[in-house]
């Protein structure tokens, strides 16, 4: 089993050392510079002006934005100075409108279209008012392979008597054919809908801290009934408190081991398959969960 430590690893020694420019950013920045000593204001402003492989210091401080990682910056980092110092709280979603699917107006705070982009030590936020649109924490897809997202606070604080304004619903990490996505020692909070949502293979969700989810804290789906959804390991997971089940299998050949799971409303793990009582997510009643 390759373990998620050991290839993230790999990964940041690989970026390291293809570093072109440290960028920097801090709260009362106003240049476009992102030099130590004339840092940007906006951790945007520093995703576009970073070459690939560049790493961006995000000092401590409070940034209301959201933020775009185009395809074509494939290896950048964007490291916070610790979950509980920087944060960042969506703006909105307004200043660029996103649909997703099509025709589904969504609030994502970080939206990452490349390859290998790691992102460590920030707490990002959709901050408490009544929901309008889809939220998702961070959306990775297509054509992003090789993800890192480590040791983050991920959480939502929405208010009202509807979380969810429209469907599908809201997802604090959601990896759509993201393959090799690594989700390591966050901390999910709030209630996203599911927390950890992955139609995706060969990923990795290890060691992180789960709570909160009005529906599953982690879910590996099928797209479609014909959607390989395989070979990922979830792994020393703590997950409590999902409004149904903890933990959802829907895929083939995945690695389910050593979690902690309470509280649930639904199955702690459920795999899924056609004799499912009750069906698994769409398209949960021809999905079937093969040799995990």
């Amino acid at each position: 089993m390759k373990t998620a430590f050991l290839s993230a690893t790999l990964i940041w020694m690989s970026l390291s050392s293809a570093h072109a420019a440290e960028l920097f950013v801090r709260p009362d920045g106003t240049s476009l510079d992102c030099s130590a000593a004339a840092p940007c204001g906006l951790i945007q402003a520093a995703i576009n002006r970073a070459a690939p492989g560049d790493r961006i210091h995000v000092n401590p401080g409070t940034y209301t934005e959201n933020l775009t990682i185009p395809a074509g910056k494939d290896g950048i980092e964007i490291n916070g100075a610790g979950a509980k110092q920087t944060v960042l709280v969506s703006a909105g979603g307004n200043a660029t409108p996103k649909f997703a699917p099509a025709g589904v107006p969504v609030d994502i705070i970080i939206d990452i279209f490349s390859s290998n982009v790691l992102i460590e030590g920030l707490t990002l936020r959709h901050p408490a008012a009544v929901p309008t649109k889809r939220d998702i924490g961070v959306f990775v897809r297509p054509p992003a392979l090789n993800v890192v997202m480590a040791k983050n606070i991920i959480e939502r604080q929405r208010t009202g008597a509807v979380l969810e304004p429209t469907a599908p619903g809201s997802r604090g990490v959601f990896a759509i054919r993201a393959t090799g996505t690594e989700i390591v020692e966050n901390k999910f909070t709030g209630n996203y809908e599911d927390h950890v949502h992955l139609p995706t293979s060969a990923s990795e969700v290890v060691k992180n801290h789960i709570s909160g989810a009005t529906r599953f804290g982690i879910v590996i789906i099928q797209e479609t009934p014909d959607t390989l959804s395989r070979d990922s390991t979830i792994d020393h997971n703590t997950v409590r408190n999902s409004g149904s089940d903890g933990i959802q299998i829907q895929g083939d050949a995945n690695l389910i081991t050593r979690n902690k799971v309470s509280g649930s409303a639904g199955a702690g793990i459920r795999l899924c398959g056609p004799t499912s009582v009750p069906p698994c997510a769409a398209p949960g009643a021809n999905a079937t969960a093969s040799d995990n």
